[in-house]
């Protein structure tokens, strides 16, 4: 799938999925890449994951949206291809759920449109690991579980 073609159907599948519903969605797209990697950086994906699952946290991912781009700001020059794709998706997460929290001012709106892209693009960087197929097939059912069916 190209770029302009991942954009167009990330923003659909973005769109599709029900804004009370993306904070599970995204755990489950953001558990599947982490084990795919077998990279956490500084565990803020476990701690992301732990905001997914308990609604009442929803509102604290702003905070670690903010930790995390303090804590990532020299590692985008150090970091490679794949855990800045990862620390770009963790970013992305805290958004999403922190937006399904509903607290004002929220994010842009629109940044979970970028996460098939941004997945694909890590599951291309890591081709080579030996579990390839079965964790493609992971990530892909974590990707559209949550989606409306059309």
């Amino acid at each position: 799938m190209d770029e302009g073609k991942e954009r167009i159907h990330g923003a659909e599948l973005f769109r599709s999925i029900v804004s009370e519903k993306r904070p599970a969605w995204i755990g489950g797209i953001l558990e599947a890449v982490l084990v795919a990697a077998r990279w956490d950086f500084l565990g803020f994906g476990q701690r992301m994951l732990t905001i997914c699952r308990d609604r009442s946290a929803w509102g604290t991912a702003e905070n670690l949206f903010h930790e995390l781009r303090q804590a990532s700001l020299n590692f985008e020059i150090e970091g490679s291809p794949v855990e800045c794709a990862i620390v770009d998706l963790l970013e992305i997460s805290a958004k999403v759920v922190f937006n399904a929290s509903g607290a004002r001012p929220g994010f842009d709106a629109h940044a979970g449109e970028r996460v098939l892209s941004r997945v694909w693009q890590i599951m291309r960087f890591i081709d080579r690991y030996p579990g390839r197929e079965e964790l493609l097939c992971r990530v892909e059912e974590a990707l559209w579980r949550g989606a409306k069916k059309v």
